[in-house]
């Protein structure tokens, strides 16, 4: 069970901000984010390095998948539950763009 972070005051995050950093840097992609904010309403992050750069791929290869998609279903076509599988596969970083196209390519020869 994931727990929801506390939230930092920005009095506290400012005072310990090398700490903060140095935390992030040191657990990388692991590093829990850091959450910001007053009377325990976040209204701020701090993410490591290494996540960000993956929860921006994640968002791009999203946004790649939402347009395939579209295109499939304005040719009044579904996708398969195995290219919908390979997709999120693709979203989430676990299978490149090469292996998801090589898989569509196996399905759609079926």
């Amino acid at each position: 069970m994931q727990l929801i972070p506390e939230v930092v005051t920005v009095t506290d995050a400012r005072a310990g901000l090398s700490r903060i950093l140095a935390d992030l840097e040191q657990e990388g992609a692991a590093a829990e984010p850091v959450l910001i904010g007053s009377h325990r309403k976040a209204q701020g992050v701090l993410l490591s390095i290494e996540a960000y750069e993956a929860l921006r791929g994640r968002t791009a290869r999203r946004a790649r998948v939402d347009s395939a998609t579209a295109s499939v279903a304005v040719e009044g076509l579904r996708t398969s539950p195995e290219a919908d599988r390979d997709a999120e596969a693709y979203v989430d970083g676990e299978l490149s763009a090469d292996e998801a196209v090589a898989r569509a390519t196996v399905f759609r020869a079926r």
